[in-house]
């Protein structure tokens, strides 16, 4: 990132870091939680604890006028935590918080999270925001290799976080997202190629979107013509698979990290989303 956005990123995550509250869940396990704002509630579906900001330019956003949530995954390093589990994890914060539904608002890979949700829980979705979500994860090479390889065989202890860092980097950046800085933030992540293998890397093999699986849930995917990862195709094909959805809104010059680059654009597309929503639903 420039050095502008880049000290943002961080004054942001460390924001985040201090606003987290622990909230004991009906298992007797515990979440990290911000939740601040009141109205209609819009849950952001996190990565992993250390990318929290990207959420931040739409949580100052909409915490005017709604009640906004992140919470701190639960990921694990040692065994499969995959879309089934993050959507149950959602389910479970929205039972502690006696919420019946929520406006559901993924960033990346995590809507394969919640496409799962809205899959096997569509009553508790009032809507889905996804941002830069493929219908299918086929990527370029060295990357596609990798998680092949990752995936298949035990072999995340070998691989030094550094080198999956770099990979992740490659595709993660853009003209604004620096990627030496990228790649030196995930290198900081503990375990990364465990934390890859086991808890990231099944968002993107478990994604396997049917048309007409989701019904009566609105549905916004939003992409950037500038992604590395997921291109505009892509996520095209995610929309078209969604009946509730139109077409994708593609932002010019959209990187990945799109929710906080082009935060902008993005507040004022799920704007005018929820408007409709909400006209939608009085008339």
């Amino acid at each position: 990132m420039d050095v502008t956005l880049l000290e943002q990123a961080n004054a942001d995550q460390e924001a985040i870091v201090r606003q987290m509250r622990p909230l004991a869940l009906e298992d007797k396990t515990t979440l990290k939680v911000v939740d601040s704002g009141s109205g209609e509630v819009i849950i952001f579906l996190p990565m992993v604890a250390e990318l929290g900001f990207v959420y931040t330019p739409q949580i100052e956003e909409f915490s005017i006028d709604h009640r906004v949530i992140l919470y701190e995954p639960r990921l694990s390093w040692q065994s499969h935590f995959g879309i089934a589990a993050r959507a149950g994890e959602v389910v479970a914060l929205m039972n502690r918080l006696d919420l019946k539904s929520a406006h559901i608002v993924a960033w990346s890979d995590t809507g394969s999270a919640a496409y799962y949700l809205a899959k096997h829980w569509p009553e508790r979705c009032q809507s889905i925001v996804f941002l830069g979500l493929a219908d299918r994860y086929r990527f370029p090479q060295p990357l596609q290799f990798f998680t092949r390889v990752l995936a298949r065989m035990p072999v995340e202890r070998l691989v030094p976080s550094w080198i999956l860092a770099w990979i992740l980097a490659r595709y993660l950046g853009g003209p604004r997202v620096n990627r030496l800085w990228v790649a030196r933030r995930a290198a900081k992540v503990p375990h990364l190629s465990r934390l890859f293998k086991h808890s990231i890397l099944p968002n993107l093999i478990e994604h396997q979107p049917v048309a007409d699986e989701i019904k009566n849930v609105p549905c916004l995917v939003i992409c950037g013509d500038n992604d590395a990862l997921v291109s505009v195709e892509q996520a095209s094909r995610m929309a078209k698979l969604l009946p509730n959805s139109r077409e994708v809104a593609v932002i010019t010059g959209g990187e990945h990290f799109l929710s906080y680059v082009n935060a902008s654009s993005v507040n004022k597309i799920m704007r005018e989303f929820y408007f409709r929503l909400q006209s939608t639903s009085t008339r």
